[in-house]
């Protein structure tokens, strides 16, 4: 953002628009991110109780 001139408030807004667009989707892709690791931990866990459960 160096050397930008801003001469009236319509590219500011958009310049603006676009990284809270930005910050939205990294946070959801951050999201789901967690989400996969979180479904894959838990999903490991619960092969391995059933594998023991069923192995007697």
């Amino acid at each position: 953002m160096v050397d930008q001139n801003w001469d009236d408030d319509t590219d500011y807004h958009r310049a603006v628009g676009r990284a809270w667009v930005m910050v939205a989707v990294a946070s959801c892709c951050s999201l789901v991110v967690v989400g996969l690791v979180a479904l894959a931990v838990f999903g490991v866990g619960i092969f391995v109780a059933l594998a023991n459960a069923l192995s007697g």
